[in-house]
């Protein structure tokens, strides 16, 4: 039987912030957009890792994004690429609702909540990029699982239609960690990818409650697998 799993599963305490950056330079697999460059994102997503990504996903430079406000969901989400091997290709996660609001344009930045499997996060401050209406939306989440503190980057990419999200794509890496390797979280540099399987993320409405910022969220997508 094909199991599905989510995006997050193990409690830890986690404060969702943005920090201030440089992007990096071209040679990307994957398109990631025309323009000029927000120099925010390398702080977020380190220019070596944002390369292996865009194998995978197109993560969008340029200072003219699209308005993203509303709520969307990706329904299912699946996997596309998880570099520690533990998830398949196609495998099946819980539906994930996003909720874009409060959007900066002076400054492109965004406030974004999410609902997935029970569990509902906020970040205010995250930092929006992209030109026509191709866009990626970036930010930190500082952690801490038992005696381990790590941080995360996460990243909403796609292209506003009138139908909802296109070619949208969510994926989480880990960029720091203070342990020896010796827990039940997924090493500093992997990644996990993941899109909606029709390809469109679809208008929703959001009736979900959001806890502060400061909050319990739940990380099984940061597990090894069997642990």
């Amino acid at each position: 039987m094909k199991k599905t799993y989510r995006f997050y599963g193990m409690t830890l305490m986690a404060v969702f912030m943005a920090i201030g950056t440089a992007a990096c330079d071209g040679d990307d697999e994957e398109e990631s957009g025309n323009g000029e460059k927000d120099v925010r994102i390398e702080k977020v997503i380190p220019s070596d890792i944002r390369k292996k990504m865009q194998k995978y996903m197109a993560i969008y430079d340029g200072v003219n994004p699209p308005n993203v406000e509303g709520c969307f969901v990706m329904s299912p989400a699946v996997n596309v690429y998880d570099s520690t091997n533990d998830y398949d290709p196609g495998e099946a996660a819980d539906d994930a609702y996003m909720r874009f609001y409060n959007q900066n344009t002076s400054n492109n930045t965004v406030s974004y909540e999410d609902y997935n499997d029970g569990n509902t996060n906020e970040a205010t401050g995250a930092f929006i990029s992209g030109e026509d209406n191709n866009f990626s939306v970036y930010f930190d989440t500082n952690g801490k699982s038992g005696s381990v503190r790590f941080k995360l980057a996460l990243v909403v990419s796609g292209t506003k239609a009138s139908d909802g999200i296109r070619n949208i794509y969510y994926a989480f890496v880990m960029t720091e960690k203070n342990s020896n390797g010796d827990d039940d979280l997924i090493e500093v540099g992997d990644f996990r990818v993941f899109k909606d399987k029709d390809g469109v993320a679809s208008p929703a409405s959001w009736t979900f409650s959001t806890r502060a910022i400061l909050d319990e969220i739940t990380t099984k997508g940061l597990l090894k697998k069997n642990k």
